[in-house]
């Protein structure tokens, strides 16, 4: 039980897709800002937009951008499984979605392992989050929050925060409890919103 109540590794590679890549994932999403939806919560069809557990807007259309963000997700793979001493994971496909999170935006508490795409033939197992953001950064908060599967024998759970920084795209197993520290934007403008490129890495199923 002692190593339910440890923090699970997580791998944090910076400066991950360069400057030229930023620009064109902030231009994508404020040209598209009229098509962003409010995100849901639950499992296949039945997941439900319930703002007192998550309150963000996404996209799943990355146009012309989806394939080399595929491939430079892709090929991050094998490192991470040896950083973070996982099992081999037989890549299925890549699971993308773009999310704006603006003032008082959040997502409390939840696990990756459910997902808003039915698909029999894989699971998610690898959680992957690319952090961009408008420069100067117009807005504070927002911290990834991983936890502790259990708390520890004297009552705290353990946690760690992680800000989201320019460039940076932080992975960790999918079954790993964590959390969106609530947004403050002052400004309110959709193009000063804290960006975050979620990728789901998506295991094959044993026949």
């Amino acid at each position: 039980m002692r190593a339910f109540e440890d923090l699970v590794p997580h791998h944090r590679i910076e400066k991950f897709m360069g400057p030229a890549m930023v620009q064109d994932l902030l231009d994508l999403a404020i040209e598209r800002d009229g098509t962003f939806m409010p995100t849901a919560v639950g499992n296949g069809t039945t997941g439900i937009v319930n703002p007192a557990i998550r309150s963000s807007l996404l996209i799943r259309d990355l146009g012309p951008l989806r394939a080399q963000l595929e491939a430079r997700f892709a090929a991050a793979l094998e490192e991470t499984i040896g950083i973070l001493r996982l099992s081999p994971i037989r890549l299925h496909s890549l699971e993308l979605e773009l999310v704006a999170h603006n003032d008082g935006a959040f997502y409390g508490e939840h696990i990756d392992t459910f997902t808003a795409q039915s698909d029999t033939r894989s699971d998610r197992a690898l959680t992957g989050v690319y952090y961009f953001h408008r420069s100067p950064k117009a807005f504070s908060g927002g911290a990834l929050r991983l936890h502790a599967i259990a708390p520890a024998a004297h009552g705290e759970r353990r946690f760690v925060d992680i800000e989201p920084e320019q460039d940076m795209f932080v992975l960790f197993p999918s079954w790993v409890p964590h959390e969106v520290r609530r947004v403050s934007c002052p400004s309110g403008a959709f193009a000063d919103s804290r960006f975050a490129l979620n990728c789901w890495y998506r295991s094959e199923r044993k026949a």
